[in-house]
């Protein structure tokens, strides 16, 4: 276990470092800047700047961690704070080089609107796209009370005292992998709402990102309902969920991940080479630098999305200024935790 807790932190540290090489040469730790300023001498000393203190940050936790095992230290709640103090170092050494890039900021170009486009009418656009995750999970889940039991009774057909008879069976043997699964179905769900409908169709950029996450959203959200699925009718037909099982599904469902996370950074590989050989393009995200505190976070009440193309690297973050956001945030947290609670 301490092996993995260190694998993910040398790759947090690793990724970390490699922030800037991920960010749009028009955008770099949160400023505007023009695209041919990633080239000059003072660009390249943030940049190192930034990648020294992310490595003493990363390597200074990691140090930590080897002197606590060689103490014999349980790390219990010890290893979520290593993570948070590495989240906080990181943090502040990319908000120092912020500051030092906003003397180097130009004025985004452009201006972003506030009416969204009209709602598309096809691909993951069309919104009853959006349900095909819970249908295959109230499918899986149905198909689990259609299964006959020893005496060849259907539960759905024999009456709510065989439907509860059959939930605690289940409930017995998948408890603790259906509670997982159901609770990141439902999680990735309301993501999955929030940012259909909370984001523009008319992102800044060449690259349509939103078009690529919204689309691969729907994909996890429909593996995560197939998992579900799989988990409840495992215990139908009366077996237990291995451990092996388990982490093989989800380790398809990462791999997943990986392949979407590797095609996102190739997109934005292939938009950066187009800003340096190509012209006349738009610089910024139509957004201004004073709505990024720390060049991270986005706060402007004023925008009605949810969601805004994010400046530390391709995809999407929130919105803090709208209390909508807060809420979103609230119930993601209540829906994942809340099967393990109700357990």
């Amino acid at each position: 276990m301490k092996w993995i807790e260190s694998g993910i932190l040398v790759l947090l540290t690793l990724a970390s470092w490699w922030a800037p090489y991920l960010m749009r040469r028009d955008l770099l730790f949160g400023g505007t800047v023009p695209p041919e300023f990633r080239d000059t001498a003072e660009a390249r000393r943030i940049i190192r700047l930034y990648q020294r203190r992310v490595l003493l940050v990363g390597i200074a936790l990691f140090n930590i961690q080897v002197f606590l095992w060689s103490m014999n230290v349980r790390m219990g709640l010890l290893w979520p704070i290593t993570l948070l103090l590495f989240c906080v170092g990181s943090a502040v050494a990319y908000a120092k080089a912020h500051n030092s890039i906003r003397a180097h900021a130009i004025p985004a170009s452009g201006v972003r609107e506030v009416e969204l486009l009209p709602p598309a009418r096809k691909g993951a656009e069309y919104p009853p796209m959006l349900l095909t995750g819970p249908v295959i999970l109230a499918a899986g889940v149905a198909l689990a009370f259609l299964v006959p039991d020893s005496t060849g009774q259907v539960p759905f057909l024999a009456g709510w005292g065989a439907i509860m008879a059959r939930w605690k069976a289940i409930d017995g043997l998948v408890d603790k992998p259906f509670s997982f699964a159901v609770g990141a179905c439902a999680g990735s769900f309301i993501v999955l709402i929030a940012f259909r409908f909370g984001t523009r169709r008319n992102p800044a950029g060449m690259t349509n990102y939103r078009r690529v996450m919204l689309r691969n959203m729907i994909l996890f959200n429909t593996a995560f309902a197939a998992f579900s699925a799989w988990v409840v009718n495992m215990g139908a037909f009366g077996h237990v969920v291995e451990k092996i099982e388990l982490r093989a599904a989800l380790a398809v469902i990462f791999a997943g991940l990986a392949v979407h996370i590797a095609y996102v950074l190739m997109l934005r590989r292939k938009e950066n080479m187009s800003l340096v050989s190509v012209g006349g393009h738009a610089l910024g995200d139509r957004t201004s630098d004073e709505s990024w505190l720390w060049g991270m976070f986005y706060h402007n009440p004023n925008d009605p999305a949810l969601f805004v193309e994010k400046r530390t690297g391709p995809g999407y973050t929130v919105n803090f200024g709208r209390v909508p956001t807060w809420l979103m945030v609230a119930g993601f947290l209540i829906v994942m935790v809340l099967p393990f609670v109700l357990r």
